[in-house]
């Protein structure tokens, strides 16, 4: 599955990014497009074009696009979740080799040797982990690791989030 999220919606786009979901952002479409805001029909089109699921609050997007588009309600990222869960059957179990990049939602490679990005990470970072994973794309290439923030977004996931069993 992949999915197009609207402009209200930065957050969750980490989160699904961070899950191996691949997720655009409406908002990284502004320079694709040459306009801020993308259009509503707009982001259909290209949602229609590239095989996407839109995701979104904004009914009437939603509406304009309802045989492949999920509608949220509420606030807050877990219950976003939990809703992507119930509609999609989605998981969120976080893997890194699957995770894709949070900014710019390019694939991850690991890096062969953490010397090579020693002068890209804290030195505290660099002394406490031992794999490390970089953004394929070459005007991004962020560096990942499985750090503790990680695992609190995964204790809060499974104590929030109401998997069907």
């Amino acid at each position: 599955m992949k999915f197009l999220a609207d402009s209200m919606l930065g957050k969750l786009t980490r989160f699904l990014r961070i899950f191996g979901y691949d997720t655009i952002y409406a908002n990284d479409l502004i320079d694709y497009f040459k306009l801020d805001p993308v259009p509503d029909e707009m982001l259909v089109d290209y949602a229609s074009k590239n095989d996407r699921i839109i995701i979104t609050k904004d009914f009437p997007l939603y509406k304009s696009y309802k045989n492949k588009a999920i509608y949220l309600t509420g606030e807050g990222i877990y219950n976003y979740l939990d809703l992507l869960n119930k509609q999609l059957g989605l998981r969120f179990k976080f893997e890194l080799k699957f995770a894709r990049c949070s900014i710019c939602n390019s694939q991850l490679e690991k890096v062969a040797n953490k010397k090579l990005i020693k002068d890209c990470v804290l030195q505290e970072t660099y002394n406490n982990y031992n794999e490390f994973y970089q953004c394929l794309n070459l005007q991004c290439r962020k560096i990942y690791w499985q750090g503790s923030h990680i695992k609190d977004i995964e204790y809060k996931i499974a104590n929030t989030l109401k998997f069907d069993k």
